[in-house]
């Protein structure tokens, strides 16, 4: 029997007091309306004080990723309640049923399940005997029957056993993730936070389909960004020239994972992505995350013929403002869901991010990721949807993006939450082009600015713009009353016979030359009179540990790649390479 309790719960600690003797059981079960079976959920239960009850046996949160590395911990450290920053509310888990025990009176119970899903709510009457609930939970949209499979790139949560396992696949099927990346994370002194018990297949736990799959955040600098390895067969571990990332992308890709970088690539990270995108050991990109979809390096990439794919995840929970799911990303997969089919869809730029809205975009019948080939200049047929939740989501229309710029598109409203469109564009030259939307979530709290303290902006400063990122994120929230309803798809390529490439044209020309200069200023921080003027992170909870020593072990190796950069930087620049410069896929 459980226990029967009320509590408050916060962030991470959990306060608890004795029920009242006239406690009543309550049992809830969440069902999926099409089956009639039980299915995980995130629940919300207000009681008739307006205080928000989160049961003893709710699901437990384990949300240690501020903390050590957890060698010594108990397995029972954790939480039973999630503070949602986007509600204000708090939540719970459950997988498929639960019972509390709370006072006879009236309840409001609200439940979610990802994004694909109406949020429901029931109002229940507990009696002195107590009371039953059976909510189902119905779709308004269903993607994986379209073959398109939702992911969060970047999750930090310890996984020990195979209990942990199950609760974490429970706790992440509750959002409706079909691929959650557990990443764990280092420094160049350990890699131990937020562990897996195994990499590979042996990682892997299938419910359905539902995966939990290992991967890394690993190597993570101040100097080059943060790196994500998803679906190696191995880990990765290479300390001794943690700095030089190709000696983690190799092996990585060697063990069948893909490689990327992590929060935008801004910062410092458009520095590694500067080294590493041209000489094609880059994936992806996580272009959506932390409330902000920011897309400017990998709209660099792509116009200097580096195809990259977009990803999104939430750096849970680690990430502010953040929930599992909350940013997420959609695979196109050939056939049923599995690990190599998912990595393959990354590998070929069938993506699409979002935090709610969902899209359709064809090119003359070509779908997202795809090539159209065309013999001379002509018009081609755009056709695609935007769907979303309008209770959730405001969109009022989407925007064609070509070449990184935005074009006209007429988008017709063709019922609630379904903008539509057809028509014809004419490419002159060879380019690529893709679906951006950007609305408003008109019932979620604003997102906090980030406060950051003057030592952090100090840092920032001081270490090559390294908090560009967050800069610019403060800046565009200034500008907004909500939320954004933000998607982006990846690329669909329009090559056009006999034309230059996107990388030859005069917009690839003028950003090789600005990488040209970063990758200056970047090798000039390696210079005798300035590699011992980094900034002192050691001190700093979770800093990279990369020292002037690491440094200097590292730096031939770093040179090295960065000439082999510029060499194909210069070449388009110049355009005296122009075969060196077309399109090349990782």
């Amino acid at each position: 029997m459980l226990k029967r309790a009320r509590c408050l719960v916060f962030l991470v600690l959990t306060a608890c007091g004795e029920a009242p003797e006239t406690s009543a059981p309550l049992r809830i079960r969440i069902l999926d309306a099409a089956s009639g079976q039980p299915i995980a959920a995130r629940l919300e239960l207000t009681g008739p004080d307006g205080a928000f009850v989160v049961p003893e046996t709710a699901l437990l949160l384990t949300l240690e990723c501020a903390l050590a590395p957890p060698s010594d911990w108990p397995e029972s450290v954790g939480t039973r309640g999630l503070e949602n920053p986007h509600t204000g509310t708090t939540q719970f888990y459950v997988d498929g049923e639960i019972e509390v025990a709370v006072p006879p009176g009236s309840y409001v119970l609200r439940a979610a399940r990802g994004i694909e899903w109406v949020l429901a709510e029931s109002r229940i009457e507990v009696a002195a005997d107590g009371g039953e609930v059976e909510l189902a939970l119905t779709r308004w949209a269903n993607e994986p029957a379209r073959g398109w499979w939702s992911s969060d790139d970047h999750i930090h949560i310890t996984r020990r056993s195979e209990a942990d396992g199950e609760r974490i696949s429970a706790w992440l099927r509750a959002e409706d993730l079909h691929v959650s990346n557990l990443l764990q994370m280092g420094t160049q002194a350990q890699h131990s936070v937020t562990p897996q018990p195994a990499f590979g297949p042996n990682g892997v736990v299938r419910r359905g389909d539902h995966l939990l799959v290992p991967g890394q955040e690993h190597p993570r600098t101040h100097f080059l960004g943060h790196t994500i390895t998803l679906g190696a067969r191995e880990r990765i571990d290479e300390r001794a020239t943690y700095i030089d990332y190709q000696t983690t992308w190799k092996p990585a890709r060697e063990a069948g994972g893909v490689s990327g970088f992590a929060h935008w690539a801004a910062g410092v990270a458009n520095d590694g992505l500067a080294i590493d995108g041209p000489r094609g050991w880059i994936s992806f990109i996580e272009v959506l995350g932390f409330d902000y979809p920011y897309y400017q390096p990998w709209y660099d990439m792509l116009n200097m013929g580096i195809r990259v794919t977009p990803t999104a995840g939430t750096d849970f929970p680690c990430g502010p403002w953040s929930i599992p799911g909350r940013e997420r990303f959609y695979a196109q997969l050939d056939g049923d869901l599995s690990v190599e089919s998912w990595l393959q869809a990354i590998r070929e730029g069938r993506t699409y991010v979002t935090n709610g809205p969902l899209l359709e975009l064809e090119v003359d019948g070509v779908g997202i990721g795809g090539d159209v080939l065309l013999g001379d200049p002509r018009e081609v047929r755009v056709k695609g949807s935007v769907r979303f939740d309008p209770v959730r989501d405001r969109v009022d229309g989407a925007t064609l993006v070509v070449g990184g710029e935005p074009i006209p598109l007429v988008a017709a409203l063709e019922s609630e939450g379904v903008f539509a469109f057809d028509q014809s564009i004419r490419f002159d030259q060879t380019s690529w082009v893709a679906l951006r939307v950007l609305g408003e979530k008109p019932n979620d709290r604003p997102t906090p600015p980030l406060d950051l303290p003057d030592w952090v902006l100090w840092l920032g400063a001081r270490i090559a713009n390294g908090a560009q990122g967050f800069e610019e994120r403060e800046a565009w929230i200034a500008e907004r009353t909500r939320p954004a309803a933000a998607a982006h798809s990846a690329p669909i390529w329009i090559t056009i016979a006999g034309t230059p490439g996107v990388a030859t044209q005069a917009s690839g020309q003028a950003l090789a030359r600005d990488y040209l200069a970063r990758l200056d200023a970047l090798e000039a921080r390696l210079s005798d009179e300035q590699i011992g003027d980094q900034p002192i992170w050691d001190w700093v909870p979770y800093s990279d540990g990369v020292s002037e020593e690491h440094l200097r072990a590292n730096r031939p190796a770093l040179r090295a790649s960065i000439a082999e950069a510029r060499a194909f930087y210069a070449g388009i620049a110049e355009g005296a390479r122009a075969k060196a410069a077309s399109d090349r896929a990782p």
